[in-house]
């Protein structure tokens, strides 16, 4: 692994929002959509490229995302659950990338910054370290990072699990970088209306 890996981020917005009700990525968040500030934190991050998969409500969803450094890919099967967005990123990724970074649209406190520490511990650490990812309180979140020798399994993914039982595995193993996040609200996504009030709080009570 280099020092400066060259990393596939891959944005993860496609999802039917099913248990707010109405599309979480398209909610205002400081003056711009969830997903566009989601977005934005691996467009102005050292990833060597970014792509974002959208699948519901595509045309708005890609919309919000214009003007970015990002391709956008459709996923026609993205009912079927978080794999299917998953494998179409990993379909699109350079073939030369060294590493998959997995980042959610709704997670809009996420930040550069925080995207680059990730990639950099990755690159870092000790050797047979097959993945990394931002922990709080002993809880592991999103974004991930996963070596690219571990595409066939994750190409293999099916349902709505994402690459969960994978990173277990790599935990238990001790393959898995714990990298330490700084406060529980980088954590924060969106499931429910009080998630948003508490994120429209957490950005200045702006709409």
């Amino acid at each position: 692994m280099t020092r400066d890996p060259r990393i596939s981020a891959i944005l993860l917005a496609a999802g039917l929002s099913q248990r707010l009700g109405r599309n979480k990525l398209l909610l205002p968040a400081g003056g711009m959509p969830v997903v566009r500030r989601a977005a934005l934190a691996l467009a102005e991050s050292r990833a060597a490229e970014v792509i974002a998969v959208v699948g519901h409500e595509a045309p708005a969803v890609s919309a919000a995302l214009e003007g970015l450094r990002l391709r956008i890919v459709h996923n026609p099967g993205y009912a079927q659950g978080q794999s299917t967005s998953l494998r179409a990123g990993l379909a699109q990724a350079a073939p030369e990338t060294e590493g998959f970074l997995f980042a959610l649209g709704d997670q809009p406190l996420l930040t550069a910054g925080w995207v680059d520490r990730l990639i950099g511990a990755f690159a870092a650490a000790p050797e047979g370290t097959l993945a990394a990812a931002l922990y709080h309180g002993g809880r592991r979140g999103n974004p991930v990072l996963l070596a690219t020798s571990l595409r066939g399994e994750l190409a293999r993914l099916e349902g709505d699990e994402g690459a969960r039982k994978i990173l277990r595995r790599l935990e238990e193993e001790g393959r898995l970088l714990a990298v330490p996040a700084g406060e529980e609200d980088l954590f924060l996504d969106l499931d429910t209306e009080a998630d948003h009030a508490r994120l429209l709080k957490r950005l200045g009570g702006g709409g």
